[in-house]
């Protein structure tokens, strides 16, 4: 369950979903960056996550599948991506390197990291600095989110 996940792997669920509904889905997320990260790394966390997904779907072992946006269960690959990212932005990068190679080639596994790493520690800076904040959506592990 979504609930049971820390805010940094929720959003990473989030954003993991995300990948998978249109391209406006990611514009709106870039902005939502932009005014609290400011642009350069909202670029940079936007980027590490598009280019992770492209990887992880170019070079996985299989297509990685998700939940709807608005479903409160996580899925198998959800969680790993997940966990990707998180050991990855923890410095936990051996821990980070075995999801990555059960995900993905061995070849591929070391960028794989650092993707998710760049992608973690915006996802870091983000709950850093909107924590504090009331009734903000992707920190409500309980809502039920939809975009048109």
């Amino acid at each position: 369950m979504l609930s049971d996940l820390s805010t940094e792997e929720h959003l990473a669920v989030y954003y993991f979903r995300c990948t998978f509904e249109t391209p406006s889905v990611l514009m709106d997320i870039h902005s939502e960056f932009c005014s609290y990260l400011g642009e350069k790394l909202a670029d940079r966390t936007i980027g590490a996550l598009h280019a992770l997904i492209t990887k992880l779907q170019k070079d996985g072992r299989r297509k990685l599948t998700r939940h709807q946006l608005s479903c409160n269960c996580v899925g198998l690959d959800e969680n790993c991506f997940a966990h990707l990212v998180t050991m990855a932005t923890k410095n936990d990068k051996k821990d980070a390197m075995l999801i990555a190679v059960l995900l993905s080639d061995a070849n591929v596994a070391a960028e794989l990291v650092y993707m998710a790493q760049d992608l973690g520690q915006g996802i870091r800076e983000l709950v850093d600095k909107i924590s504090s904040l009331d009734n903000v959506f992707f920190l409500t592990p309980q809502l039920n989110i939809k975009h048109n």
